[in-house]
């Protein structure tokens, strides 16, 4: 996975910030993403002294359609900022943001991990027969007595094979299922809400066109997946947050795959928004 350090340096500090677009979810290219970077970086004049929203205004302006680096412009203009008022990113955006953040853990079939300490596993379905998975989440069941499954497709299956999945998950303790169907749509997924009426996570569907704000009108979504890196700017992030809170969605922050800087500014916005999911 090809990532993008960026370092933007102040007459005091420097600042950090990550490009980390991801296969299948961002649609900008490398190519468009230096070309989106030397675009802000030419519409800096030396002479003139900027405001934190007059750079976040640029970077907006150049960024805006290319997600990935205007995410990684704001991580570094924030950072700067968070170091001239010497707070962390997260205090910075909400002086009532939480200290402490909680994790779910993520099965991985390498592990040998049996006991775990979090409230919640994220498995991915699909990758082995669905025999195979009730074996392998039976195990971790009978070990982790009051743990919850998010369990994540990847939109492996057609609605039929995953209702036939479902009737044999069931028996687990489910938080919900992510993105669990190929190619969802409003008569789908009202009959999943119908029919069964599990807990729907949307991920995959916040990129690729979809027409989620009518599924959560209609009350058929339970849980948004952000990964901030690859939905854009700081501000998108935080409107689309307060979308979600407003329809009552549980949201739900994701890694991208970034390395440790990427990775931190998810975790400073997840404590900025006091969202303990």
């Amino acid at each position: 996975k090809e990532n993008i350090l960026i370092k933007i340096i102040t007459d005091s500090v420097s600042g950090y910030g990550e490009i980390s677009p991801l296969e299948k979810f961002s649609s900008e290219t490398t190519q468009e993403i230096q070309w989106g970077l030397q675009a802000f970086i030419q519409s800096i004049d030396y002479n003139i002294n900027y405001s934190l929203k007059d750079l976040l205004l640029l970077a907006e302006i150049h960024c805006d359609q290319i997600p990935s680096l205007h995410f990684g412009i704001d991580t570094a203009l924030y950072d700067i900022e968070s170091k001239k008022n010497k707070v962390s990113l997260s205090k910075l955006l909400s002086s009532a943001a939480y200290d402490n953040i909680k994790f779910s853990s993520l099965y991985s079939s390498q592990s040998k991990k049996i006991e775990y300490h979090t409230e919640t596993i994220k498995y991915k379905l699909g990758v082995q027969s669905i025999n195979e998975d009730i074996q392998t989440l039976e195990s971790i069941a009978n070990n982790n007595e009051f743990i919850k499954f998010r369990f994540d497709a990847n939109r492996h299956y057609t609605l039929e094979e995953f209702l036939e999945v479902y009737k044999k998950l069931k028996i687990f303790n489910i938080d919900y299922f992510e993105e669990p169907i190929q190619n969802p749509d409003l008569e789908k997924l009202k009959k999943i809400k119908n029919e069964f009426d599990f807990k729907i996570a949307i991920d995959e569907s916040l990129y690729d066109g979809s027409n989620y704000n009518l599924w959560i009108n209609e009350g058929l979504i339970h849980s948004i997946i952000i990964k901030p890196s690859i939905l854009g700017g700081y501000k998108k992030n935080l409107n689309l947050y307060r979308m979600a809170k407003k329809n009552n969605l549980r949201v739900i922050f994701s890694s991208s795959l970034e390395s440790n800087i990427g990775n931190m500014a998810t975790i400073h916005l997840a404590a900025t928004l006091n969202n303990n999911e």
